[in-house]
């Protein structure tokens, strides 16, 4: 397994829970194409498993990585737990050691076969309501995926094959 993560605080903080982790750094949001054929290259022995910030930065590696290593298998952190004391940042490096190694046991592996419809996340008041967002916000927590505007988020829901069942058992949707 490589873990690929986005700097090198985010690499001193897995070390030191993990010290025989195999990491790799993207070094900011500009993933350089040497580094993405070095990834695939990688891929074809190796997990590689992103672990990457939950913001926009994180997001936009995470899809560029993706693009070229499919495969790629994901680390989503709970934004809550991920800020730093003083409120300023967000990232990896700013967690427990606790919630690092409680990521490793959630790592989801994409697969692209999911069939919802963005009607479906109508129904679900996922979409179309004052508070859609909230209830994105708080569903991409418990399961594991972080958060995305409707179309992201409905992107996220069906590359982990999970279905309007598993959203209701998760979470306690309002149905239209």
């Amino acid at each position: 397994m490589v873990v690929i993560v986005e700097g090198k605080n985010d690499y001193n903080k897995l070390k030191s829970v993990f010290p025989n982790l195999n990491i790799l750094i993207t070094n900011g949001s500009d993933v350089r194409p040497e580094f993405l054929e070095l990834v695939k290259k990688l891929s074809q022995n190796h997990d590689i498993v992103l672990c990457l910030d939950p913001d926009y930065s994180g997001e936009r590696i995470r899809k560029t990585i993706v693009d070229k290593v499919p495969n790629a298998l994901h680390i989503y952190a709970n934004r809550n737990k991920a800020i730093s004391k003083n409120g300023k940042k967000i990232g990896i490096e700013h967690m427990s050691k606790e919630n690092i190694i409680s990521l490793f046991s959630d790592i989801k592996i994409v697969n692209n076969l999911g069939s919802l419809t963005l009607n479906d996340l109508y129904d679900l008041g996922l979409v179309g309501e004052d508070d859609s967002a909230i209830k994105r916000k708080e569903l991409g927590n418990r399961l594991g995926i972080g958060y995305g505007n409707a179309k992201q988020f409905l992107k996220k829901l069906n590359m982990f094959n999970i279905s309007k069942e598993d959203i209701k058992k998760v979470y306690d949707c309002t149905s239209n």
